[in-house]
């Protein structure tokens, strides 16, 4: 039985792991309906720049049969993926996970630098990750991949009072920061991202989802705003673009004050309207599992689950 190989991937080119890329987004495509490819992109220019941190697995063919990446952002440190390709044996798949896991987690928790790493891992193949994090101290809380139909109509009623929704306004970001910080202050998701923890880290956030393209393309006509009688945010959706018919909703947030008065289905239904009209076909995005509220309200609403992503989560004692 061949011996699997752990490579730095900063010593391969990116003609190397080309092959084993293009099939993982193949696979968002076909089980998400994401196209991967402008990730994709990003990271192949930082492979050929030496600038991508992480290991790909060989078990005796030229090509890799897996590879994980992470990043490190001052004190904390991701894992941005981990794929194998299917084409292995499923015990083969398994240790080559494993390897390529704990080569990554080794490194960030062997910085004393790093005092948090958060992962978020969609299970292609039937992928079990818990058994490894846990064997390093991660905590785990699933989240669900939801999806809708765009012509399914809108099933939530919206409220009585008027509400002044407007586009997406970036110049009112900073409020829009502390509205989420609140919004998230002993909520599920607050140990799942740090991103919620303070309001400069929501700003952060909330800039990198207009900005960049990990979270699909921000879609700034399908992205709403609503606004207090003060003219300042009390509510929120961002939209964007995962593919050439699907959006993806990956944040959508209300005051605590404002929360169950109809903010979340007036902006839904606003933003599903808008994306008819731009002939998008469907509608995805992720919910924390112990979040049930939430997810009930996400299923009144139209969505279903079709998979599940492992958010793992560690932070140095």
């Amino acid at each position: 039985m061949p011996v699997i190989r752990y490579v730095e991937i900063n010593r391969l080119t990116d003609s190397d792991m080309l092959p084993l890329m293009n099939e993982e987004a193949g696979i968002w495509l076909a089980n998400l309906g994401w196209d991967y490819s402008i990730v994709q992109q990003i990271l192949l220019y930082m492979i050929r720049e030496k600038m991508l941190p992480g290991y790909a697995a060989f078990s005796g063919g030229k090509n890799p049969d897996g590879y994980v990446y992470f990043l490190a952002n001052r004190t904390k440190g991701s894992i941005g993926a981990c794929y194998v390709t299917p084409t292995t044996t499923a015990d083969k798949a398994r240790e080559i996970t494993d390897g390529l896991l704990e080569l990554a987690i080794s490194c960030l928790q062997g910085s004393g630098g790093i005092n948090r790493i958060e992962a978020q891992m969609f299970a292609f193949h039937g992928q079990d990750y818990a058994a490894i994090f846990n064997k390093y101290g991660f905590r785990r809380h699933p989240r669900l991949y939801l999806v809708r139909d765009i012509d399914s109509g809108a099933a939530e009623k919206e409220p009585g009072v008027p509400l002044k929704i407007i586009p997406w306004d970036s110049t009112l970001i900073v409020p829009a920061a502390g509205m989420t910080a609140e919004s998230y202050i002993n909520h599920q998701d607050y140990e799942i991202l740090e991103d919620y923890h303070t309001p400069a880290n929501c700003e952060n956030y909330l800039r990198g989802l207009v900005t960049k393209p990990g979270c699909g393309v921000f879609l700034q006509d399908a992205s709403f705003m609503c606004l207090d009688g003060y003219g300042t945010p009390c509510g929120y959706v961002i939209c964007s673009r995962i593919s050439d018919d699907r959006a993806m909703i990956p944040q959508i947030a209300a005051h605590p004050a404002w929360q169950g008065r109809g903010i979340g289905a007036a902006l839904m239904n606003r933003c599903i309207r808008q994306l008819k009209a731009m002939n998008f076909n469907s509608l995805s995005l992720v919910v924390t599992e112990e979040n049930s509220r939430a997810s009930k309200w996400y299923r009144r609403m139209g969505f279903h689950p079709i998979g599940e992503i492992g958010a793992f989560i560690w932070n140095r004692t």
